[in-house]
């Protein structure tokens, strides 16, 4: 019948035509309104970094707890806590720093592959999803932990050290190579290192509490003795510590009595939701955590079940950690003898967290520059190849590579290393899982107290602390209002 009336047929073509469009414009519409809904109310920065007193006393009241109960410090003339390495401990890092595990990952710190390519991401993310999944197998035995990352580490290595005559074919010749061996003009120099000092039974560390003879079960040591478990390639976490649990309620309930009493100052009607404390890490000097976006934070121990927990691991994204830095006098006597090292008064900017911006959109110069990080120098940057922990490189191939400084003329390179240096005594806030990022020590001992937060959370904190930041909404967002 259309056929029969041609202006008819156009009409009704014409207003089909103007109705899918409307449809389609709708659709399109409400696609942008719900992805720019999940932005709604969210902070726009994802990096902040600000001294811990802005805090208040209630935060000190918890890193009391932190001091006495797991650190065991003593306080000087100015009541502020000292922290003293754990002997043992400290003399097994001073020898594993320079294992070639653990120097591969501090070199790659200084110079890593290019975020974009498949060496960096694939490298990094599987060694990440590795180390995650055995520990949420919860192995009773330490030491079995320790030989399985020592083994899946050392799986690594080709993609990091000399390969003689190698034709160039392979994909892991495209990243940086850092010679990993030990031998003259290094920290160790004139120290005698066991022979099998990178063996798994020596990296399988663990300053262990043993019960006496006379104890029972139910009686446990409790000596002040720091517990730590070293985590290869670099690294103590908090493994080992004798009543856990006790100093994880007494630590809940400060959090939710009187800080968050504090915080509702601020943010009325605040209460924490499931922020909590994430780890306790000590770095000696030489000490590193590779490269990690902390991605699978974010999803939690649901590989082989459902634990419901699922959604409150997802709403924490942000990680909040609590610097202290130490310096060592028998350390500082080690440098002194190499003719390196800084004033054994001076803390700061020993030890850093290194950051790749990335694709994370809350990263930016001006963000980056308020957090105070910087561009490597040229000096940080030759610990590529050399450091007070291992053998120079030789090959001038690599170590004559030109890096081109971000932060130039007002620009941001998005594939750069920056370096926000560790200042005693301050709180470094990021936002999960975009941003890649590791941490080094080169002259201090630095010991961290981390959180998990939500950004509902964080908001509440940052106000607290009289420290601005934006939140998408209200006309703010992705490609306006640039920071």
């Amino acid at each position: 019948r259309l056929a029969t009336h041609p202006t008819k047929m156009v009409r009704s073509l014409g207003r089909s035509i103007i109705l899918l469009f409307l449809i389609l414009a709708a659709t399109a519409s409400t696609g942008e309104e719900e992805a720019s809904d999940d932005d709604i109310g969210r902070i726009v920065q994802s990096l902040f970094r600000f001294p811990a007193s802005k805090l208040g006393p209630e935060f000190e009241q918890l890193l009391n707890l932190w001091y006495d109960e797991w650190l065991y410090t003593t306080n000087n003339e100015n009541g502020t806590a000292i922290i003293t390495p754990d002997p043992s401990g400290k003399q097994h890092a001073l020898q594993s720093v320079s294992i070639p595990a653990t120097t591969l990952f501090r070199r790659q710190c200084y110079g890593a592959a290019p975020i974009k390519s498949p060496q960096f991401t694939n490298l990094y993310n599987n060694l990440e999803q590795r180390r995650k999944e055995i520990e949420f197998q919860y192995i009773q035995d330490p030491k079995e932990e320790m030989t399985m990352l020592h083994t899946m580490v050392k799986r690594f290595y080709p993609a990091f050290s000399t390969v003689d005559n190698h034709s160039g074919t392979s994909a892991a010749v495209h990243l940086h190579k850092k010679k990993v061996v030990s031998i003259e003009d290094t920290i160790h120099a004139k120290t005698n290192l066991p022979l099998d000092y990178d063996s798994p039974s020596k990296l399988a560390f663990q300053t262990l509490k043993l019960s006496s003879p006379d104890t029972t079960d139910n009686d446990v040591d409790d000596s002040p003795t720091q517990q730590w478990s070293w985590r290869p390639a670099g690294q103590f976490s908090n493994r080992g510590m004798s009543n856990f649990l006790q100093w994880r309620v007494k630590f809940f309930h400060t959090m939710r009595t009187k800080f968050q009493r504090q915080l509702s100052k601020e943010t009325p009607g605040f209460k924490f939701s499931h922020g909590r404390p994430s780890g306790m890490y000590w770095y000696p000097p030489g000490a590193v955590r590779e490269w990690h976006s902390n991605y699978l934070d974010l999803i939690g121990n649901t590989k082989e079940k459902k634990t419901g927990n699922e959604k409150i691991y997802a709403s924490q994204t942000w990680r909040m950690y609590f610097i202290r830095t130490v310096r060592d006098e028998e350390f500082d006597g080690l440098l002194q003898n190499l003719g390196v090292g800084g004033s054994s008064a001076d803390v700061d900017d020993h030890s850093a967290m290194h950051i790749i911006p990335g694709e994370d959109e809350g990263i930016t110069l001006d963000v980056l520059q308020k957090a105070g990080a910087r561009p490597l120098t040229k000096e940080e940057k030759q610990r590529q190849w050399k450091d007070e922990f291992a053998e120079e490189y030789s090959n001038s191939t690599f170590a004559g590579e030109e890096v081109v400084d971000s932060g130039e003329e007002g620009t941001l390179n998005r594939n750069s290393v920056w370096r926000l240096p560790d200042k005693n005594g301050y709180v470094t806030f990021f936002r999960l899982p975009k941003l890649f990022h590791c941490i080094v020590s080169e002259e201090v001992h630095r010991y961290s107290l981390g959180f998990a937060f939500s950004d509902d959370e964080v908001q509440a904190l940052l106000k607290l602390a009289k420290v601005d930041f934006d939140v998408y909404g209200e006309g703010y967002g992705i490609g306006t209002d640039e920071l």
